[in-house]
């Protein structure tokens, strides 16, 4: 009888936990901008670390990060918990990822018409 108590306790725990979990997630909203930025902060530093050796990138990258955190008021572990649960998410992570390519031609068209 006790174990049976016990068993149920622990998936009623489990189960809150998975709720509570995912409204401590970042919005779709947000994500799709801070991967962007983010994604741009590695391309730009794949480029410059091409054509200057004197640059640290875990340094560089670590300083561009924070201030892409900073500019969209993300929180770095809430970013980074939001992304392990959307590694385990494929379907929501294959929104999120869509939603950023989106932004990126959207992006690359007002660029081309200006």
């Amino acid at each position: 009888m006790k174990n049976i108590i016990f068993l149920s306790l622990l998936l009623l725990a489990a189960c809150a936990s998975s709720e509570t979990k995912k409204e401590t997630l970042l919005p779709i909203k947000t994500m799709q901008q801070t991967v962007w930025q983010l994604m741009q902060i590695d391309e730009y530093l794949t480029r410059q670390i091409q054509t200057d050796t004197t640059i640290q990138p875990s340094l560089k990258k670590a300083e561009y990060y924070q201030r892409v955190f900073n500019l969209n008021k993300v929180d770095r572990v809430q970013f980074y918990a939001t992304m392990d649960y959307l590694d385990k998410h494929p379907v929501e992570m294959k929104v999120l990822m869509d939603s950023v390519e989106a932004l990126s031609k959207r992006e690359k068209l007002a660029l081309i018409q200006h």
